[in-house]
């Protein structure tokens, strides 16, 4: 029996330029671009993001402590359900899961993917999939493979190697075609999580989006958690 191949990326540098280079190179639309959130409070400065905010992404950095670890509960993804969920399988590419859920949902993926490019033929290829048959969609995509590499290389910090243990890990929240909240989180053996019942396109706009994605961040039980937000108009 022949051995499965084991697929590692190296992992993505946490700035907004580093998903904007992969985004752009993927066939994301030019008019949207992601950008630093500095708080979810200050009305100053969240005053300075340009709006709509399609999706949000966290960087946290992961722990060994069960108390500060995910152990919420995800429904099980559907191909018909109000969010496309992509499980991750590929070593190290959690940002790229995240980077994938905030464009390939909402808004974003009905309007804002140019026509023929990589995310526009992932989409329409994955939409009728379960996760895991969406995941070797990416594995076996030589394109994807490249543009996250040069992306990946591009940073302002050295980038580790492929297989290097990471202690830090992104999700990301979206809108659903049910026009709720979900929290994606592409190592979860099951799917999505509704974190909000109901919310407009912007998700910044709303308070109660805030505060939950605001209430992961303090369960994480660390200051050193990131959030990038993926807007129009920058």
């Amino acid at each position: 029996m022949s051995e499965i191949k084991r697929v590692a990326f190296i992992p993505l540098e946490s700035n907004p330029d580093t998903f904007n280079s992969l985004a752009l190179k993927l066939g994301l639309s030019p008019a949207l671009s992601f950008t630093d959130v500095y708080s979810l409070t200050e009305e100053s400065l969240l005053s300075f993001i340009p709006r709509p905010a399609h999706a949000l992404i966290l960087i946290y950095p992961t722990s060994d402590d069960p108390a500060k670890q995910n152990n919420h509960l995800y429904a099980e993804a559907k191909a018909d359900g109000p969010v496309l969920y992509i499980k991750q399988t590929i070593k190290n590419a959690c940002g790229l899961m995240a980077l994938l859920h905030s464009v390939l949902n909402g808004a974003v993926a009905e309007k804002h993917l140019l026509p023929g490019s990589n995310l526009a033929a992932l989409l329409e290829e994955a939409k009728p999939l379960d996760p895991y048959a969406r995941a070797e969609l990416l594995i076996k995509s030589p394109s994807l493979a490249a543009a996250h590499k040069e992306a990946a290389e591009a940073g302002e910090t050295e980038a580790p190697d492929a297989e290097a243990e990471v202690d830090y890990h992104y999700i990301a929240f979206v809108r659903g075609t049910d026009g709720a909240v979900y929290e994606m989180d592409g190592s979860q053996k099951t799917g999505e999580r509704k974190i909000v019942e109901s919310s407009g396109e912007d998700l910044l706009a709303s308070e109660e989006v805030r505060n939950a994605v605001g209430k992961i961040m303090q369960d994480t039980g660390s200051v050193h958690c990131g959030i990038l937000a993926l807007v129009e108009g920058a």
